[in-house]
């Protein structure tokens, strides 16, 4: 399912606003579902709310999954996101065909909404009668939600793994504390498996990775053990031959890092002249710079732990006819990287639904007019809305002045030097003393040259 609209009468911010997710008519995709969508605007205008409206949206068509298949919901029980389609309607197509959800979704359980949970229950109903049940049944996931927690996560992804299991506890963990973590991962990692949405932000760090990097434990679990059972067998330590039959069990199974490394992280770990340690076994993912030197979390760049964080979860979700947010993808990356960051990312989930927010006009210039939604408080203090102005790939300079609204983009001291150096012609023109005149000619010039006037 990708979203075509939203339409709010009233919620929060918001007033009588509607949202039409679709190409316009002049455009070559005329009236299929944006590819991706840019939300730009001041803070508190309402970007992660409509965000989080989408991700509500999911997690009701969720709920009506995992009833329907008498499963238990992959979160705590709460009316939280259905009262916000009281107010709230969505738009969404499914396979061609347009499905919405809203307060009429809900009718027959007006009654119980604030009473009890079986609202929760309109789900299925509103489920069967869209016939969506099917689509969702196929689908490994309908959305993922990415924001600022997901750098929480890099630690467990790169620390070593004997560090990082218990927690850093000064301790050897006993037995029942070893089986207690054991069946709460296997429970989280169930409800992981089946539920068709993931938050970052309400997963632990340790069972993300382990969820999305299964087939890279077992790799390496079974390479360790293959490497024990060999000296034991053979009753002594040979080198040789040990090496020999572990490239042999190798080449007979393939290292799923080596999928990672090229289809995944190591396209934009060449940003930092990283890569990834597709032999390194010590944490999930190592990372080693391009001349072989291995590098712990604690010499991961913060950027370099923000790309790692979100494009795992994005590329190994496997969402194809779904939905990805992404709160404020440019956090900790330096402009250079933030110029290819949205083709990234779009390319580790080439036929899902991308929805991001941003501060960035760099990050705002890789995306159609039509794909940007600028959010603006009006003379009244309501939040209203229009599409983008420049053409993508735009000057970010022309962004922020024609999209982001800004009349003057440099600060007090960049504006007094050129009220200085316009003044300065004048002065040049009137000035009779020829030393004089000079001495302005230079100043006018130097300034022009630090600030290419």
């Amino acid at each position: 399912m990708k979203i075509t609209g939203i339409n709010i009468d009233e919620y929060r911010q918001f007033k009588n606003i509607k949202f039409d997710f679709t190409y316009p008519a002049n455009h070559p995709k005329a009236g299929q579902p944006l590819e991706k969508v840019c939300f730009i605007g001041q803070s508190g205008t309402g970007k992660t709310t409509l965000l989080n409206i989408i991700w509500n949206f999911f997690v009701i068509s969720d709920d009506g999954y995992q009833l329907y298949k008498k499963r238990q919901l992959g979160r705590p029980n709460s009316i939280d996101p259905y009262i916000i389609f009281n107010k709230v309607s969505v738009t969404a197509d499914a396979s061609g065909k347009s499905i919405r959800f809203d307060n009429e979704s809900f009718k027959n359980y007006e009654d119980s909404l604030f009473k009890d949970l079986s609202v929760i229950n309109s789900s299925v109903e509103w489920l069967l009668k869209s016939q969506v049940e099917n689509e969702i049944g196929v689908t490994s996931k309908l959305c993922v939600y990415v924001d600022d927690s997901a750098i929480n996560h890099a630690y467990s992804l790169t620390a070593n793994r004997n560090e990082s299991d218990f927690g850093n506890k000064p301790y050897i963990a006993n037995s029942n504390e070893i089986l207690l973590a054991n069946e709460k991962r296997e429970e989280t990692i169930t409800k992981l498996t089946n539920s068709k949405v993931m938050a970052l932000q309400s997963v632990g760090s340790r069972y993300l990775w382990n969820y999305l990097l299964s087939d890279i434990d077992r790799y390496d679990d079974s390479l360790k053990r293959i490497a024990i059972d060999l000296i034991q067998r053979n009753g002594s330590f040979s080198p040789n031959r040990l090496a020999e039959k572990l490239s042999k069990w190798q080449e007979e199974n393939p290292n799923p890092k080596i999928d990672i490394a090229n289809n995944c992280l190591n396209p934009i770990l060449k940003n930092f002249h990283l890569e990834v340690d597709i032999e390194g076994t010590e944490a999930p993912i190592v990372i080693k710079t391009q001349n072989g030197v291995s590098l712990t979390y604690d010499t991961l760049s913060t950027g370099t732990k923000q790309l790692l964080a979100t494009a795992i979860p994005i590329y190994k979700s496997q969402i194809h006819q779904g939905v990805i947010l992404f709160d404020e993808p440019e956090r900790s990356l330096f402009p250079d990287v933030q110029r290819g960051l949205i083709d990234y990312y779009t390319s580790l989930a080439p036929e899902a639904q991308f929805f991001f927010a941003t501060h960035s006009p760099i990050i705002a210039s890789a995306f159609e007019p039509c794909e940007r939604f600028i959010l603006y408080f009006d003379e009244n203090g309501e939040v209203k809305c229009h599409t983008g102005v420049a053409p993508e790939g735009d000057d970010p300079n022309d962004i922020l002045s024609e999209d982001f609204g800004l009349e003057e983009l440099m600060l007090k001291p960049g504006l007094d030097a050129y009220k200085r150096y316009r003044d300065l012609f004048v002065e040049i023109r009137n000035e009779k003393d020829p030393v004089r005149q000079k001495e302005l000619i230079v100043e006018q010039a130097k300034l022009g040259d630090q600030y290419k006037f």
